[in-house]
């Protein structure tokens, strides 16, 4: 499945850059995110939750770009096949778009199917760059306000 995602960030572009790329100073800013640690300069030991059980695990690994305005990515290992580009671009000053491209393969034929149908990974990957922009914007985004992955699984209030 192919996802582009993009996002404004009211920062600088190398200022934006700088800071997306630190992981560590947000990772706990993710909501579905069970595993997220630099292993080296260039990987990432990644999982995430999903519905339905889903436990998505892949190391993410840096790949060379020509551009210093992008930060290309793809994965080894684990059940997810990620492939990733991420592209910085600076819209006016102290305003930054960040495009965010990604092919990937789920290889339970189960879980991937499911996603086809009901899209979690797509909802998975909005829901955490919302967490990542208010992080960094400061703006308030309680987890309890969020709308839910899958809404029709979620339990219904009277």
């Amino acid at each position: 499945m192919l996802l582009q995602k993009t996002l404004h960030m009211n920062q600088s572009l190398e200022e934006c850059k700088s800071r997306l790329a630190s992981i560590q100073s947000y990772r706990r800013q993710f909501v579905m995110v069970t595993k997220a640690t630099v292993t080296s300069s260039k990987t990432v030991d990644f999982s995430f939750r999903g519905p339905l059980g889903f436990e998505a695990r892949t190391v993410l690994l840096s790949i060379e770009s020509d551009s210093p305005d992008q930060f290309a990515f793809e994965s080894t290992g684990g059940n997810l096949d990620v492939m990733g580009l991420a592209e910085f671009t600076e819209i006016r000053p102290n305003c930054t778009e960040v495009t965010l491209a990604l092919h990937y393969e789920i290889k339970s034929k189960l879980f991937a199917w499911l996603d086809r149908r009901f899209h979690f990974v797509d909802a998975f990957v909005t829901s955490e760059l919302r967490s990542i922009r208010a992080h960094f914007e400061g703006i308030a985004a309680p987890v309890e306000e969020r709308t839910p992955m899958l809404s029709m699984f979620e339990t219904a209030t009277a």
